[in-house]
């Protein structure tokens, strides 16, 4: 019996193990999708990796310290106004995204007392679905722009949304033993609601475009790319022959 739950562990670690690391992987992706090389997105996930757990305190409120983790909001935050400063996300577009998905967030998150902001698991990624469809219905054409205004709309709403607009109502109650409590925004790391969402809005940027390449390649987008290169390219046009040319006789014949 003993054996038996031994195994039962080890398959459940080896799951989480592989789980961990294609999530890793998936990060460094979408990195590369919104614009960055091999050797930055590798930079940025080591350091979110390595520094994300540190918190720098902000300001103090009675038995409370309002900080920002390094890995889960300082450096989503950095990223975005990268991604402002290179032009590739643009500011009224990311302005409209920023607004929808904070309306979503705030909505479906809640302060609980002693915990800080939750949202339940039915709508958690909510916010990052929005962000994937604004994105995909501003730029439908290309997953390079795409992608960056989903990660933009994703992180900054959901900051704003879930952590500015809920600030005050955690700060209203008293900290768990009545102690002095760190309220670490972004303090869950890459696992944070401000982190994932940003990279799933992404991944769903990433999986609707190759849907899209999919059907234009064996779905009904390649027959109607077939049809504008002309009758020539069907795989029937060879053996269809082409109509006589009528040309006018004598006067009152054909």
């Amino acid at each position: 019996m003993a054996e038996a739950i031994d195994y039962v562990v080890l398959l459940v670690a080896g799951i989480a193990l592989l789980m961990f690391f294609l999530y890793i992987t998936s990060i460094e992706r979408v990195l590369q999708k919104i614009g960055f090389n091999k050797q930055e997105a590798g930079t940025i996930l080591l350091l979110t990796l390595f520094f994300g757990w540190l918190t720098v305190p902000i300001f103090p409120y009675k038995s409370w310290w309002v900080g920002i983790s390094i890995g889960g909001g300082i450096i989503p935050i950095v990223i975005c106004a990268i991604l402002l400063r290179s032009r590739r996300v643009g500011l009224a577009e990311g302005t409209i995204g920023v607004v929808i998905v904070a309306f979503i967030t705030y909505f479906i998150t809640r302060a609980e007392a002693g915990v800080g902001i939750v949202a339940d698991l039915q709508f958690a990624f909510a916010p990052a679905l929005a962000a994937g469809l604004y994105g995909l219905s501003t730029f439908w054409v290309t997953i390079d722009k795409a992608a960056p205004l989903a990660y933009f709309s994703g992180v900054v709403g959901t900051l704003v949304g879930a952590d500015v607009f809920h600030l005050t109502e955690i700060l209203s109650t008293a900290p768990p033993y009545g102690e002095t409590v760190v309220l670490s925004i972004g303090g869950a790391n890459i696992f944070d609601m401000v982190y994932l969402t940003g990279i799933v809005a992404v991944a769903v940027d990433i999986f609707v475009f190759w849907l899209q390449k999919q059907q234009s390649r064996h779905g009904l987008g390649a027959v109607v790319a077939e049809f504008r290169r002309g009758a020539e390219g069907l795989p029937y046009a060879r053996e269809v022959k082409p109509a006589p040319k009528l040309t006018p006789g004598k006067k009152g014949r054909i």
